[in-house]
């Protein structure tokens, strides 16, 4: 006979409890957002005065932030670079896919291919970053200097990884993938920086990666098996 006046009170604690999860979900969100402008400043600024010039202040100007605010994400400018690599390695790990082999896959080279175009990617999307560990970021200091050798064996752990599943699918020849890793890790490194420092058109990608595979392949010879 008589209509409900209101919301039960179960219903008015489910409400709350929505609206408590909605504020923490939005206040995470601003959270990652504001870290991440501060990686993105901290790169631009590092890439334009390089490492050890940069100061906090100036990647507070630049992200448009306080410095408290930058002392909730990173006790340091050291921490800021650091997570910088650890972002542009996992950046790096999910370019590299695992070749497959089948009827009913793509060629392997054409597989190949593809994973150094998502990598000439990572580096046009990151160049500021890529230049800074290409071309300045040496003799930091001795813990900086060893997160960045650590960083570099990674990719080159990545690399031989692939050079040994190659070799185990029949694709790749008996050789030291060690040594021809970082053959090919050194390539990769100084022709990312020309490429970058000359102009980084992402149209000449897809030559670009048929160019660095075909060497890899074939070397330089003619008649190179």
């Amino acid at each position: 006979m008589f209509g409900r006046c209101g919301p039960s009170r179960a219903e008015r604690l489910t409400q709350v409890s929505n609206d408590e999860d909605g504020r923490v979900r939005r206040a995470a969100q601003r959270r990652v957002k504001r870290r991440q402008e501060l990686l993105k400043a901290a790169q631009t600024v590092f890439s334009r005065k390089g490492y050890h010039a940069a100061a906090v202040a100036d990647i507070l100007e630049q992200a448009g932030a306080s410095r408290g605010t930058f002392y909730l994400y990173f006790p340091s400018k050291r921490a800021v670079f650091e997570a910088l690599l650890d972002e542009m390695f996992e950046h790096i790990s999910n370019a590299v896919w695992r070749v497959k082999t089948g009827s009913d896959t793509a060629p392997v080279v054409d597989q190949m291919h593809e994973n150094v175009c998502r990598l000439l990617d990572v580096f046009e999307q990151h160049r500021d970053l890529t230049v800074i560990l290409l071309r300045e970021a040496v003799a930091l200091d001795v813990e900086l200097d060893q997160k960045l050798a650590l960083f570099w064996e990674r990719i080159c752990q990545l690399i031989d990884g692939a050079l040994v599943l190659g070799q185990s699918l029949g694709i790749i020849r008996e050789c030291d993938t060690e040594m021809v890793a970082r053959f090919v890790l050194g390539g990769m490194k100084e022709w990312a920086l020309y490429w970058l420092l000359s102009d980084g058109d992402a149209a000449k990608r897809d030559r670009v990666a048929r160019e660095i595979l075909a060497y890899s392949i074939r070397g330089v010879f003619v008649d190179a098996e």
